[in-house]
């Protein structure tokens, strides 16, 4: 070889290209960007329409439905769902991972703008939303101090929000948890019916009083001034003195039938810590930005505002920095300990320090190779690239191993160290790139494999692929360089007494090659039905140490009672063991949700025990349901699938689907792993309408619109004008005497003003109750009730299954059907597609193969290390409570590239040596020797490299945990059966050119 060669013969040179390699990595891992995914398009759209002060069958017929027809036929939508609410409809649409959503958001706006005739007038222009997770907020911050809520909620608008949103990449902080303040004038009953002046009469004076209007023009002698005249209220005085109306000739000021307060308007939203109110900020980042470094900068200025305001706490509750952090830190940890177990495992078969650390010097020059290829591919530092790296540490030894092992085997025969390095290196290039090219091929397919791996894992195969590139690289030019300079004998070979077993055991599989066969099958048959027994899911789930605790409450109840509510699910949570319980109440969402709190635990196994306990406890005090699922991280809200499924009922009776949806769900919530269940219907809020009868008004002259504003006035307060103090903008609101929430049968009792006389409410209007309904539920165009499934468990699609199974005596009867949601058909289409992908690895690595070696047979006969390995594969998973996922499946892809190398030297060598004039049965026996220690320490590298991320180290480190445990157990089963099982097929075959 050329390269080898040149390498040997110009040291000096190697060494330089070898520190400019490592400088360029350096670089680029300052340069590259730190994310904790690499940068996704998600194929989600939504499509929100308004039409207010309408009903949710009336929205979904009028609204929802003409859209979903004009929608369903798009280009790569693969499914769409929809609630329609009694004041707007909201479409989903789920398009196939890998579709150019450019095209498709221009191909949806078409087909809004085509059905946009079909709506109502009274229709608001449908607007299109895309789904962005990293556009949701990144940090929480809690601020609280001792005083009045309204005066802290303007301080932290005016000094702590203004700061944050200066911040290089924040582009908005929002507050949760305000208190705003109103000037009330709540108005004397009697003393308005005594001189008769109406709530609307008020109002109107108020805002007629508080104006300043332009008033052109005025000169004084040559200039010219603009004129304006002032009337804005400066006091609450100038307030209460505002003239309302006339009774006779004599002015009526307001503070004669009203009294004038600045007070803390009700709260709409009620944010709160272990109890106590408090204000929560929620910060986003801007698209694209980087969040550590944003998350720095916040902090920084925190820190500046706490040394400036120390009467003022601020806490940063959540920080996805931190998350993005922990889980780099710990990809990081398992490449670090996986490159040092590799770089050890080195030392033990070898017995010297020089064979090692030459060996070890193609860790860092392949990574710093692969850093630098990273950067200029645009990738970003993530788990995924990183994991990648930490894939490929006990990979980036082998080719190294294999040349030196090779090398020291020439100079053992008598060659000098230089004639070693280039006979050794030319003996077993050819089989190091066969190998290295079949590990590479394998990536292909994983590519373009379907769902959010086949975006995620791009960055992962291509770390892996230029860091194998690399170690090849490195094997060829730089241990040889080094190999002919190494000075002193090999040391003793520790493997030497097992080689002598290992060479009679090969000897015994070759004369008796079916028995070795047939043993290797029946062990490929007993691991069949442990295959098929192992859970089945989407993605494994990461165990967190926070939960959602949420409640809908009755009906009607007022935001104090929520607000009550929330403080016991808050002592609740703290006698489970939460360490903080912070989150928001008085809200209530489209999901109907009127309270949302998260509970922190010292760990997950704590959070799990709470969420078991929490909704039992909580069910024996109260008549709702309190709801416990596990909090979503970022990572979670990304990859999905680990933690629940969605069913769907279907039938056009909404009431006959509701009560089956009931029924499956009553029999869902008893199964094991089964720790939630939410169905997707909100009953509404009840509703009291005043009717006014249209003759009456038209006899007595009324004004359906005044009649409106006295009827606001009373029953929650009418805004008239604002009120400016300190540059904080104020609502001036008129109401009745009783405040908000009057009581119904005072309200009809309130007189008002017609005609000259005094008229009560109650003899203008009727008066209907009616119970508003939620929202009507789509799924795929037909009516639904969703059925969300919580699990703790990771057989997702076997409890789907059950469900299903149980789902029939429910149904028995009616029109309802049940349909999976798409987490379980993105599941089955994972499963499809990972099959897909092996079977492509698998038939590329072969035709590679063959190519190589310019045969079919030997091939052949090195395919049958990929079935071995699965049974590693199978065992190592049963073993281990892991499941079939994306991740243990993307690891058997990967292993049939791996798998094959051990195979690959050995046919590679029994070539060889029959090419020497061996004899079938000395060739094969005589390569498994000479082979036998490469072999075993290139499987042992790959193992321990790979053990830091099977054990899991760092947070979410268990996401890539399949993907190393199935990788070990396969390795380590196939290269125990390769060395015995390889021999055997080949000599079943016969005699032949083994090329």
């Amino acid at each position: 070889m050329r390269i080898t060669e040149s390498a040997v013969r110009r040291p000096v040179a190697v060494t330089v290209f070898s520190i400019v390699a490592l400088i360029l990595g350096a670089i680029a891992v300052l340069r590259m960007p730190v994310d904790l995914l690499p940068s996704v398009e998600y194929p989600r759209l939504t499509v929100e329409t308004t039409y207010p002060s309408s009903s949710p069958m009336e929205v979904e017929r009028l609204v929802t439905d003409p859209l979903e027809q004009s929608l369903a036929g798009i280009r790569g939508l693969r499914s769409y769902s929809s609630r329609s609410f009694g004041d707007r409809s909201r479409i989903t649409l789920e398009f196939g991972w890998g579709t150019r959503m450019d095209f498709a958001r221009l191909e949806v706006r078409e087909k809004l703008d085509a059905a946009a005739w079909s709506l109502p007038d009274q229709a608001g222009r449908p607007t299109l939303v895309e789904y962005d997770p990293s556009r949701r907020p990144f940090m929480e911050i809690l601020v609280s101090r001792e005083g009045d809520w309204t005066e802290t909620t303007d301080f932290v608008r005016r000094a702590v929000t203004t700061r944050i949103e200066q911040v290089d990449g924040v582009a908005a902080c929002e507050i949760e948890g305000g208190a705003e303040a109103a000037v009330y004038v709540r108005l004397r009953e009697g003393a308005l019916e005594e001189l008769g002046v109406s709530p609307a009469a008020v109002s109107t004076a108020l805002a007629g009083a508080n104006a300043r209007m332009p008033g052109g023009l005025v000169r004084e002698g040559e200039k010219e001034f603009f004129l304006s005249l002032e009337g804005q209220f400066q006091t609450l005085e100038d307030v209460g003195r505002t003239v309302v109306g006339f009774h006779g000739a004599t002015p009526v000021i307001l503070g004669d039938v009203a009294e004038v307060t600045l007070d803390e308007k009700p709260p709409s939203e009620w944010a709160s810590r272990d109890g106590a109110r408090c204000i929560i900020l929620r910060v986003r980042k801007m698209s694209g930005g980087n969040t550590v470094d944003i998350s720095r900068r916040v902090r920084e200025v925190l820190d500046e505002l706490s040394e400036q305001y120390p009467g003022v706490d601020m806490e940063v509750l959540t920080d996805d920095a931190v998350f993005i952090g922990e889980s780099i830190s710990g990809v990081v940890q398992s490449l670090l300990m996986g490159a040092l177990l590799a770089f050890a495992i080195l030392f033990v078969f070898l017995r010297n320090w020089r064979s090692p650390v030459i060996m070890g010097l193609s860790i860092p020059l392949s990574v710093a190779v692969a850093l630098f290829c990273l950067y200029m591919s645009g990738v970003t530092l993530n788990i995924m690239s990183l994991g990648g790296l930490a894939l490929g540490t006990g990979l980036l030894v082998d080719n190294s191993i294999v040349v030196l092992e090779a090398v020291q085997r020439r100079r053992e025969i008598g060659d000098n160290p230089v004639e070693a390095a280039l006979a050794g290196t030319r003996e077993v290039g050819g089989a190091i790139l066969a190998s290295t090219l079949t590990t590479l091929v394998v990536f292909f397919p994983v590519v373009y494999l379907e769902g959010v791996a086949s975006q995620l894992f791009r960055d992962q195969a291509l770390a892996v692929s230029y860091a194998l590139a690399g170690s090849l690289l490195v094997a060829v030019t730089v241990v040889p360089a080094l190999a002919a300079r190494m000075k002193g004998s090999p040391g003793e070979d520790p493997t030497r007494k097992a080689k002598e077993r290992y060479e009679v055991l090969a000897r015994a599989s070759v004369r008796k090659p079916g028995r070795a066969v047939l043993a290797a099958l029946a062990l490929l048959a007993a691991s069949v039905p442990v295959a098929l027994a192992l859970p089945r899911q989407l993605l494994p789930s990461v165990p967190v140490a926070d939960l959602d605790l949420s409640f809908s409450a009755p009906e009607g109840t007022s935001t104090r009672e929520l607000i009550s509510l929330s403080d016991r699910a808050s002592e609740l949570a703290a006698r489970s063991g939460a360490s903080r319980v912070f989150g928001r109440t008085g809200v209530r969402s489209s999901e109907g949700v009127d309270a949302v709190l998260t509970a922190s635990y010292p760990g997950a196994d704590e959070a799990a025990r709470a969420m078991e306990v929490l909704p039992d406890a909580w069910a024996s005090v109260h008549s709702f349901p309190l709801s416990a699922a596990p909090h979503e991280t970022l990572l979670g809200e990304i990859l999905g699938g680990g933690g629940g499924f969605t069913l769907y009922a279907e039938s056009d009776d909404l009431e006959e689907t509701l009560e089956a949806a009931r029924r499956i769900a009553g029999s869902a919530s008893g199964m094991g792993g089964v720790t939630g269940v939410e169905i997707g219907h909100l009953p509404g809020r009840p509703e009291v309408l005043f009717r006014l009868d249209p003759e009456l008004a038209s006899l007595l002259g009324l004004d359906p619109s005044a009649i409106a504003d006295w009827v606001e006035s009373i029953a929650r307060g009418l805004p008239s004008t604002t009120f400016y103090r300190q540059d904080e903008r104020v609502d001036v609101m008129v109401l009745s005497d009783e405040g908000e929430g009057v009581a119904l049968e005072r309200a009809l009792l309130h007189a008002m003003p017609v005609a000259g006389t005094l008229v009560p409410l109650g003899r203008l209007v009727s008066v209907e109750r009616r119970q508003l309904p939620g929202f009507v539920e789509h799924y795929q165009g037909n009516r639904a009730v969703s059925i969300s499934i919580l699990s703790s468990g990771s057989n997702l699609a076997g409890l789907s299954g059950r469900i299903a199974g149980e789902a029939g005596a429910a149904l028995a009867g009616t029109s309802v059907t049940l349909r999976s949601g798409p987490e379980i058909e993105e599941m089955d289409r994972a499963t499809r597609s990972l099959l897909l992908a092996g079977l492509l690895a698998a038939g590329l690595v072969y035709v590679l193969m063959a190519a190589q070696f310019e045969s079919f047979k030997g091939p052949f006969v090195i395919m049958f290390t990929v079935p071995l390995g699965l049974v590693g594969v199978v065992l190592s998973l049963a073993l281990t409570g892991q499941s079939w996922n994306v991740l243990s499946g993307i690891g058997v892809v990967i292993l049939s590239g791996i798998v094959v190398n051990d195979g690959i030297l050995l046919v590679e060598r029994i070539g060889q040596l029959r090419r020497e004039g061996l004899g079938l049965e000395d060739a094969v026996v005589g390569a498994g020797r000479d082979r036998f220690r490469p072999v075993l320490m290139t499987s042992a590298t790959t193992i321990l490299g790979l053990l830091p991320m099977a054990i899991g180290i760092g947070t979410g480190g268990t996401l890539r945990q399949p993907l190393a445990i199935a990788v070990i157990g396969g390795m380590f089963v196939a290269t125990m059966l390769t060395l015995v099982v390889v021999p055997a097929v080949f000599s079943l075959l016969g005699r032949g050119s083994a090329r």
